[in-house]
């Protein structure tokens, strides 16, 4: 009997990957984000988002606001994920127009200024009523964390990045092991 470990590098994983992010076109215009924004999932998102925030702002913040660190880091975290989104929106308009593609005509770009200006006011407003009320040693990781994860499954549904990449195409192939007899 003769046990034989195959390892496999994970470079076939790394080439997989820059196959799916050659497949991505550029955005050419503010109005394809709109298009992506207003897809049903990313609807869905929103109006989650938006009840999730006035829940925890009416109901939540006045109650247990200030003896629980995740309602106002919750609160900064959603409103930041919204934030982002609309932030890449009205990032990508302004590089088109200085490439001399003219977005500022577009209703759709002052609508995300909007959005970023409201969305960054509620999350500041929050992250400061977090960092007074509670240790920043405390306020810091729980906020990192959950920030960046709700801006992680916000861009996934908005940019549809699941759709393409399947999860068993991330794993390297070095976490397979073949045993041969």
């Amino acid at each position: 009997m003769k046990y034989e470990l195959k390892y496999n590098s994970g470079l076939s994983s790394i080439k997989k990957l820059e196959e799916y992010i050659k497949q991505e076109s550029p955005i050419t215009s503010v109005q394809e984000i709109w298009a992506m924004a207003t897809q049903p999932a990313f609807l869905l998102y929103l109006g989650s988002v938006i009840v999730l925030v006035v829940l925890l702002i009416l109901y939540f913040a006045p109650r247990c606001g200030h003896t629980n660190v995740l309602v106002f880091t919750g609160i900064c975290s959603l409103m930041g994920s919204l934030s982002v989104m609309s932030v890449k929106a009205l990032g990508t308009a302004l590089k088109l127009t200085f490439e001399g593609k003219n977005q500022l005509v577009y209703l759709e770009t002052w609508f995300f200024m909007f959005i970023v200006a409201t969305c960054v006011i509620i999350q500041m407003n929050y992250l400061n009523k977090a960092l007074d009320t509670f240790n920043t040693a405390v306020v810091s990781p729980i906020y990192y964390v959950m920030f960046t994860s709700l801006t992680i499954i916000a861009s996934v549904i908005m940019f549809k990045v699941s759709m393409h990449l399947y999860p068993l195409h991330c794993l390297p192939d070095s976490s397979v092991v073949t045993v041969k007899l």
